[in-house]
């Protein structure tokens, strides 16, 4: 017994030992989320904190505060501005505000490797520095499209007339184009808005309904899908000019590689998560008639610039002409 004590002890003292000669990293980056910390869209984050500090060898640490808790998510990119965040996975419907342009992304087709490669990242992140004094690291999201949420069937593009649809400047073209009126909300509180009857369903990426439970309150999932999912690490300009120019390299090659692995995480959640929503839980996948199904893609991609193009003079009918390279034929 006392044998089997001091055994445990010692193991005990080395593991404390280790642990306080363990080099402690030479960077620590503070970083947030825009959702709670187990929504999928966190994903993103979750890899690059990985891919940075492995890839550094621990010199570089990515330290989670939290997400919404810490701040209201539309207004978390101050805090990335003030210097209080170094890191913040967000997305650039939260912050038209103070960058209009920051809607643009979701309207582009294909992956984002081709758009880094076009020069789309690196002309995004000039924009932004421009207008935030914040840098666009990269888009970690993979490949996942939007789609409307409602609480009752529909069968046409006509029921979404007079319909409240929650959502955010991103999607304000569309709805106003359906005849719906469109409620700006955090995601945090969607599901209590669904509950109450403030809103009658949403528009929101293709995955997520199903850790956020709100297949409680909806019934039906409407096709077709739309637009692109693109989330946002955003990097505090300061922070960045300060680092090493090898800090920077690895920063920038972790976000790279982050880009490459999010098609193939994003793309199993979304027939997982659709099969359970359906088999578990009852929900239906309306695919609209055919010409409702043509008509509202239309209406998405067409609405959306035409409202969105003039309001940047400066970048819109630029951004607008570099998409038509991505779309498909």
């Amino acid at each position: 017994m006392r044998l089997a004590l001091r055994y445990t002890v010692a193991v005990f003292a080395l593991v404390m030992f280790a642990a306080a000669t363990a080099p402690a990293a030479d960077l620590v980056l503070n970083g947030a989320t825009a959702w709670k910390k187990d929504y999928v869209f966190n994903d993103g984050f979750w890899e690059f904190k990985r891919r940075v500090e492995k890839m550094s060898g621990g010199k570089i640490e990515v330290r989670w505060k939290g997400g919404p808790e810490i701040a209201p998510a539309f207004e978390m990119l101050s805090l990335v501005q003030r210097g209080t965040l170094d890191v913040l996975s967000s997305t650039g419907a939260y912050f038209t505000d103070k960058m209009a342009e920051g809607v643009y992304l979701d309207y582009f087709e294909g992956p984002v490797s081709e758009m880094r490669k076009g020069g789309v990242i690196d002309f995004f992140d000039k924009i932004q520095q421009e207008r935030t004094g914040v840098k666009l690291l990269g888009l970690p999201s993979g490949l996942v499209g939007y789609a409307i949420f409602t609480k009752k069937p529909v069968k046409s593009l006509a029921d979404f007339k007079g319909m409240k649809l929650r959502g955010t400047p991103t999607y304000l073209p569309i709805a106003e184009s359906l005849g719906a009126s469109m409620v700006r909300m955090p995601y945090s509180d969607l599901y209590a808005g669904l509950e109450r009857g403030v809103v009658e369903g949403y528009f929101s990426p293709i995955i997520g309904t199903l850790g956020a439970k709100f297949y409680e309150q909806i019934c039906c999932i409407i096709k077709p899908f739309f637009w692109t999912v693109r989330t946002w690490l955003y990097f505090n300009l300061k922070t960045w000019n300060k680092l090493t120019p090898e800090q920077q390299k690895l920063l920038t090659e972790a976000a790279i590689e982050t880009e490459k692995w999010g098609p193939a995480h994003f793309d199993k959640y979304i027939d997982a998560e659709h099969d359970t929503l359906v088999e578990k839980h009852g929900m239906q996948i309306i695919e609209l008639p055919p010409e409702d199904s043509k008509r509202l893609r239309k209406i998405a991609y067409e609405s959306a610039w035409e409202k969105f193009v003039p309001v940047s003079p400066q970048y819109g009918k630029q951004v607008r002409e570099m998409a038509r390279r991505f779309e498909q034929k």
